[in-house]
């Protein structure tokens, strides 16, 4: 056992039992020795901790017994998280919950908080993980080299879920540079880095990092995030016009998904098929793929507001002008309800389409839609996308001026 952590041990102990320095230390060491003992500032022999542990009726063995299942659950944790075995991490996390008071007595005290910070992110609890963030960020200087990579990596994947790619982008290449001699955590850290490079309209560089990823899940027999890497090359081939590779990855995520009965990945792939068919022109096969996504999602979440929009884009795209009203109608509605600004901004400026107002349209989209397509990197396709439309307006207009404002 650690003796210095030890005169923590002791002086949480001797509190909890409400007992004086005086009643412990009387016939084992003076008041001033157990002072220095439990403020760390002294190491005091093993005959001395264990008098002091046995007064206190603290096994020492059971004390060392405890640190080492502190470990083992702590691996688990990770590899539970690694392999993407959801309800096998909750319960890893809650019994590790059990032992938070010994924890902060151990030599994994840091390690602990880190990978409770993985795990919030990993059931994507972004309030606990910005709580987790300062507290680790306050305790930087106290940390290893290694947990301070780990830090590093992992407010990273905070930056993903808070949409900030630019910033993760630049935080995962200077992982990667830094040549960490521990590889435990590559193929995740190749695997959010094609994330964000997807997620920046950077396709090609997502297409290799998905594939270095792959690699090593393989390597690993990590099946589950084999899925998770398929669906990002699938849709990186589909932002290249590399359909055919995009078509095979998304039929081996079909045939894996029956095999692995994970079917909770099901929703995304008719989605993303969907928008697959609809970037090669086949917008009714989109539409299908689309409609059957909808039906298995969450109502209420925000793939849910994607699926629809893409419905009412793909009718829009077909001259199905009723069906497409009616469908971005049922959109800008459930934006609203959900307060999901930009679904509501697309649908209005298409209902204004739909409704003869084009000049009303394009005003609309250039006081209201590229502005807020300009605040954040999630939204830089939809940028493109709603520029280009306003540039050819504007050149259909014989405003060539403004028209090359929007040209990007």
């Amino acid at each position: 056992m650690d003796y210095v952590k030890a005169g923590s041990l002791i002086k949480y102990h001797r509190t909890k039992m409400k007992m004086t320095q005086s009643q412990l230390a009387t016939g084992i060491c003076s008041v001033p020795h157990l002072s220095k003992i439990e403020s760390n500032s002294k190491e005091a022999n093993a005959e001395t901790i264990r008098l002091l542990l046995k007064r206190l009726d603290i096994n020492i063995e059971d004390v060392v017994d405890r640190e080492k299942k502190v470990f083992t659950l702590l691996h688990l944790l990770y590899q539970h998280i690694y392999y993407f075995e959801v309800e096998k991490a909750q319960k890893t996390f809650q019994e590790l919950d059990e032992y938070k008071e010994i924890i902060v007595f151990t030599q994994h005290i840091y390690l602990y908080e880190l990978y409770k910070l993985r795990y919030y992110l990993f059931v994507k609890d972004l309030v606990n993980a910005d709580d987790q963030m300062r507290l680790l960020l306050s305790q930087k200087q106290n940390i290893s080299q290694y947990e301070k990579y780990l830090l590093s990596y992992f407010s990273a994947i905070l930056l993903i879920l808070r949409g900030k790619y630019g910033e993760a982008d630049e935080k995962i290449s200077t992982l990667i540079q830094s040549k960490s001699s521990n590889n435990s955590f590559e193929g995740e850290i190749y695997y959010h880095l094609a994330l964000v490079k997807g997620y920046m309209g950077e396709s090609g560089h997502a297409i290799y990092y998905g594939k270095k990823a792959m690699d090593l899940f393989k390597d690993h027999f990590n099946y589950k995030r084999m899925l998770h890497v398929h669906m990002s090359l699938a849709i990186n081939y589909t932002q290249t016009k590399i359909y055919d590779e995009a078509l095979v990855c998304y039929e081996h995520l079909i045939r894996n998904i029956e095999m692995l009965q994970e079917y909770d990945l099901l929703p995304h792939i008719y989605h993303n098929i969907g928008d697959l068919r609809h970037k090669m022109g086949d917008y009714s096969i989109a539409v299908d793929y689309f409609k059957k996504s909808s039906v298995i999602f969450n109502k209420d979440s925000k793939d849910y507001l994607l699926c629809l929009y893409n419905i009412a884009l793909s009718e829009f795209r077909l001259e199905k002008w009723i069906e497409s009203r009616e469908s971005f109608i049922l959109i800008n509605t459930e934006a609203l309800k959900m307060k999901v600004t930009h679904y509501h901004l697309y649908s209005s400026f298409y209902l204004l389409l739909l409704n003869n107002k084009k000049q009303q349209a394009m005003k609309f989209l250039e006081d209201k839609v590229i502005p807020f397509t300009m605040k954040t990197d999630e939204q830089t396709e939809y940028h493109q996308y709603f520029s280009n439309i306003l540039a050819e307006y504007y050149k259909t207009e014989g405003k060539y001026e403004k028209a090359v404002k929007f040209i990007l």
